[in-house]
Order: C-alpha cells, then sequence, then structure tokens
C-alpha cells in the first residue's frame, strides 16, 4: 500500500486509481491504471507491506501493545512511484 506524508499539515494519504490530497491540498498523488505504479507531488511517499499489516489486523490483541507491521519511506528514486515535475 502507497501512502503520502504531506510535509505542511503531516496529513496521511492512501493512494488511490482517483486524485487524493492532503488535507491543506499541497500534497497530492494517484495510482496509474496498472494499480502498482503512482504518481506524486509535494511530500513523501510511505509504504506498508501489506501482507504484514494484514497479519497484524487478523490477529489484534484484545488489550496491551497492538500488533506491530512493517512501514517504511519509499525511496527518492522508485520505478513505481514518480514525482511529478521531475525528469
Amino acid at each position: 500500500m502507497k501512502l503520502v506524508l504531506c510535509p505542511h499539515c503531516h496529513d496521511v494519504f492512501k493512494l488511490a486509481k482517483n486524485v487524493r490530497f492532503c488535507a491543506c491540498k499541497k500534497s497530492g498523488g494517484q495510482y496509474k491504471e496498472d494499480g502498482l505504479n503512482a504518481v506524486y507531488w509535494g511530500g513523501i511517499p510511505l509504504g506498508f507491506a501489506n501482507s504484514t499489516l494484514v497479519d497484524a489486523v487478523e490477529n489484534q490483541p484484545e488489550e496491551g501493545a497492538g500488533r506491530e507491521f512493517v512501514a517504511f519511506v519509499i525511496p527518492k528514486k522508485c520505478p513505481t512511484m514518480k514525482v511529478l515535475g521531475e525528469a
């Protein structure tokens, strides 16, 4: 799953096939038709390892510490994430 963190309003939003924006509208992005590649602007791309997120949700504890899952900052140079305005 790809998300974008806005450095201005600190909103985090999930990318979809339709254009989405952060709360202040300074960051945005969307998936391309293939559902893998995406474009974004104004923000910092983040990712979740989907399988670890699903496992954490399926094994949500009743109380205590929540289940952890893998999240990461997507590299500046990533073949599936293109910053609009760059060559």
